[in-house]
């Protein structure tokens, strides 16, 4: 028993006692693994150029320094992701979609490899860096793969490229979340009304589906009641607009570390808290948001 028996039988041994016995603990095994996955949370823009991944980036490492979760973040950009360059992290061994083609090897060992690892705590899977064509992608391997990551992590955040289709559509229908990050612009809003139409033609549940605004400013030529009047549905989150900052800090490196006391890392601090912090714990307290600064 302390070993971790969780069944006995008693001899002689009977069929139907023993089939029942398997059942029960294959079925407990079976809902511990469930329990145990990942929150898989994707991170789309209306149009480039919308933040998302400054905005992912911020919010991945809140999650992994401020309330000590477990946290990955996969760039899917088959081309030019800019996840590692927001991170500070140079010179990636290998990319996401290498690691598509490999899913029969994958183990957590064959997983490290592609790992890069952030100060913070965070971990990255990064996209190609551009200097070799686009590859095919098979949308079951993406799912699975996906799949297998959310075992070994508390939250895997996926950084998708603009745009809609049936190719990356069993990914989405296998998030939790779908963040659709936009910026008050006639064109990125005209977009966000296209993609929450085509969610919810593939009747994805509408709770799933969240709205932020990113840059967001009190005097702006789309209003915040304009927006939400053409979408149907409230903004979930508001990102504040430190524009000129953020691309300043992107020039110097690692703007994730640089930002980490900035008015954005607040604001986004308070969304990671609301999913984050466990019960009954504080987040760490190191510099204003227990970041970087130790």
């Amino acid at each position: 028993m302390r070993s971790g028996c969780s069944e006995y039988l008693v001899k002689p041994l009977n069929r139907e006692q023993l089939v029942t016995a398997i059942a029960r603990v294959a079925a407990r095994r079976r809902d511990k693994k469930e329990s145990s996955k990942a929150q898989l949370l994707g991170f789309i823009g209306a149009k480039g150029g919308c933040g998302v991944t400054t905005v992912i980036t911020q919010f991945g490492a809140l999650l992994a320094n401020s309330y000590s979760r477990k946290t990955l973040i996969v760039d899917l950009h088959p081309e030019f992701g800019d996840a590692a360059l927001y991170l500070g992290l140079t010179k990636p061994r290998y990319h996401f979609f290498e690691l598509l083609e490999n899913t029969e090897r994958m183990d957590a060992d064959f997983l490290q490899s592609f790992l890069m690892h952030h100060s913070s705590g965070l971990d990255l899977i990064p996209a190609p860096d551009g200097s070799e064509p686009p590859r095919e992608v098979i949308p079951s391997a993406v799912s699975q793969t996906c799949g297998f990551l959310r075992l070994r992590y508390e939250f895997v955040l996926v950084d998708l490229p603009p745009g809609l289709n049936d190719d990356n559509f069993e990914l989405l229908r296998d998030c939790d979340q779908l963040y659709l990050v936009t910026v008050a612009e006639v064109s990125a809003v005209r977009n966000l009304v296209r993609q929450i139409g085509y969610l919810r033609r593939k009747d994805i549940a509408p709770e799933k589906i969240q709205v932020i605004l990113n840059r967001h400013q009190n005097r702006s030529a789309v209003t915040d009641s304009q927006i939400e009047k053409v979408i149907g549905q409230k903004i979930f989150w508001r990102v504040p607009n430190q524009y000129a900052q953020v691309m300043k800090t992107i020039h110097e490196g690692d703007p994730v570390a640089q930002l980490s006391n900035s008015e954005v890392a607040r604001n986004l601090n308070e969304w990671a808290g609301a999913i984050g912090r466990k019960p009954g714990t504080e987040e760490k307290k190191s510099g204003i948001l227990g970041l970087w600064n130790r």
